[in-house]
C-alpha cells in the first residue's frame, strides 16, 4: 500500500483506537469507582456531557466545536463545524441528537462520525448534548 493509501486509513484506525478506548475506559470505570469510594455519586448530565464532548467529539469537531480538531486534518468530509449560524439554524435538535446517537450514517454523513448507542439510556446526558452544541451557535 502506498503513501496516499496509509493516508486514508489514518483517520479509521484513529476512530477504531479512539472507540475502543472509550470501551475498555467504560467497561473498567465500574471496579475503579468501587475501589476508590463506595459512596462516590456519578456525574451530573451536564457534567457528563462536558467530559463526554471533551472525550469523544473534540477530536474532530475541536474544543470550539468549528470543526477543526487535530483529527480533523485528515477527514474528508471535514467535521461539522458547529459554530455556523445557517447549520445552527437549519438542524433540528432531533437531527443533532440522532448524530450523537447514530453517527453519521443515521443522518446521511459521514460513517466516520462513530455512533455512541450507550447514551440511548442517558437521555438527560443526551439533552445536554444537544444544548452544548447549540451554543456554539450564540
Amino acid at each position: 500500500m502506498g503513501p496516499i493509501g496509509l493516508l486514508r486509513l489514518a483517520p479509521l484506525v484513529m476512530l477504531a483506537f479512539c472507540n475502543e478506548k472509550h470501551a475498555e475506559s467504560t467497561a473498567s470505570q465500574p471496579s475503579a469507582t468501587a475501589a476508590s469510594s463506595a459512596s462516590a455519586a456519578p456525574l451530573a448530565p451536564a457534567a457528563e456531557a462536558k467530559q463526554l464532548l471533551h472525550d469523544r467529539c473534540a477530536m474532530c469537531h475541536g474544543q470550539d466545536g468549528k470543526g477543526d480538531g487535530p483529527s480533523a486534518a485528515t477527514l474528508s468530509p471535514k467535521p461539522r463545524d458547529w459554530s455556523n449560524v445557517e447549520w445552527q439554524k437549519s438542524a433540528t435538535d432531533a437531527e443533532i441528537r440522532n448524530a450523537i446517537l447514530g453517527g453519521g450514517p443515521a443522518v446521511g454523513k459521514s460513517p466516520l462520525m462513530p455512533p455512541n448507542p450507550d447514551l440511548r439510556d442517558k437521555p438527560a446526558v443526551l439533552d445536554e448534548l444537544v444544548k452544548l452544541v447549540r451554543g456554539y451557535g450564540k
